[in-house]
Parts: structure tokens; C-alpha cells; sequence
């Protein structure tokens, strides 16, 4: 289970919900701004595949959805979506992100979900082993249509907090997949045990444990 990226789901949401500066932040990288507008504060972001969500906004909820791990919806209407911008006009399309964390982007990352372009929202990037700049220079060199900053942007960049967060956090799922760790550990941890929770739904209790 890919747990290591629905921790960061909850974090960036949590941050968001918290800040309204990180808030804008990430609303901008979201809906493929320029720069963190206060018109995002009318906005709050939800995880797709949280617990939280499921309570809160249950017709928002969707813990396989394939494109969108973030989104964000209006305070007062909540039926309302975010949109991104083109050309400085709302798209149509509903602005959101997706978020991958990887020791190897290169191996898990690159051709699956870069090169296909399987994503229409940014895809946001922790790169724990610091080789964002190592995607970059493969998609120069292959001259794809991809803009480095919005289309895959550098979850360090954004928030380096949560980078180090995920990292502190990284070695608490290894210590689980190596036995040193007890599930009712995890479970203490609230943040840790939502996000395992969404992995286990995606994959259909699937046994197997993966840490990128």
C-alpha cells in the first residue's frame, strides 16, 4: 500500500485548513495560477479518500478517484469546485492535485505518470531521495509537453515542512512493513491511521505493503 501518499493527502489538507496563506499556496498550484490570490480563502480543501470527507462531504467522497487526491470546494456552497485557470479565465475543469511521494521517481513515477500524462491536474511531487531535478532534465531532454512548476511541481517547493514531515514519517512505515511497529501503534497516530485506512480501500485489502 502506497501509504506514504495518503499521508501527504492528509497533511497538505490539514495545512490548508489551518492556514490560510498555505491555503492560497497550494489553491494557486491547484488551479494552475500564478500567484496565491485571497479569493482562495473563500475556498477549503478536502481529500477525496478521507474519513473526513466521507462525514463531512459525503458526495465529495471517493477514495479511488484517479485524478484528483485534493480538490477544493466553496465554504458556503459546497456543491461548487474550484476551477483551474486558463489564460487567467476559469477552464471549466475542476482544479486539483494529485500527490505522489517516491525514493525513485525515476522507477515509479516517470514513464507511468509522467510520460503518459495520465494526470489533467498538477501533479505534486515529494521527492525523498531529491530527484526532482532528475525528472526534469528527462523530460527536457525528451522535449514533452509538460511545464516543470505546473504541470509537476516539487512538493518540497510548496510547503518543506510537509516534505520533512513525510520523510520523519517515511521511516514509521518502514519500521510497520519490517515488523517493528504493531498495527495498534498506528492506530494512535490519527493521521497515519486515516491514511492507511484510504490505502486498504483502494486496494481491496490487498496484504501487501509498499514504501517508494
Amino acid at each position: 500500500m502506497r501509504v506514504l501518499g495518503k499521508i501527504a493527502e492528509a497533511v497538505i489538507v490539514q495545512e490548508c485548513n489551518r492556514n490560510i496563506f498555505a491555503n492560497r499556496k497550494w489553491g494557486m498550484v491547484a488551479r494552475k495560477g500564478r500567484r496565491p490570490h485571497q479569493a482562495l480563502d473563500d475556498f477549503k480543501a478536502i481529500g477525496t479518500g478521507l474519513n473526513s470527507t466521507q462525514r463531512h462531504h459525503p458526495q465529495k467522497y471517493n477514495a479511488t478517484n484517479p485524478q484528483r487526491d485534493i480538490i477544493w470546494i466553496h465554504k458556503e456552497n459546497t456543491t461548487q469546485e474550484l476551477l483551474q485557470l486558463v489564460r487567467g479565465n476559469n477552464s471549466g475543469v475542476s482544479a486539483g492535485i494529485q500527490v505522489k511521494v517516491s525514493h525513485d521517481g525515476l522507477m515509479y513515477l516517470y514513464q507511468s505518470d509522467i510520460v503518459s500524462r495520465r494526470y489533467e491536474v498538477p501533479l505534486v511531487y515529494f521527492d525523498l531521495g531529491n530527484d526532482f531535478h532528475n525528472l526534469t532534465n528527462k523530460i527536457y531532454a525528451a522535449q514533452m509537453n509538460v511545464a516543470i512548476g505546473t504541470d509537476f511541481v516539487r512538493g518540497h517547493t510548496i510547503s518543506p515542512e510537509i516534505h520533512d514531515l513525510l520523510v520523519s514519517y517515511y521511516w514509521l512505515v518502514y519500521d510497520l512493513v519490517a515488523g517493528r511497529m504493531r498495527i495498534d501503534q498506528l492506530i494512535k497516530d490519527e493521521l497515519l491511521f486515516d491514511a492507511f485506512k484510504k490505502d486498504v480501500q483502494e486496494q481491496q485489502l490487498h496484504k501487501q505493503i509498499i514504501v517508494l
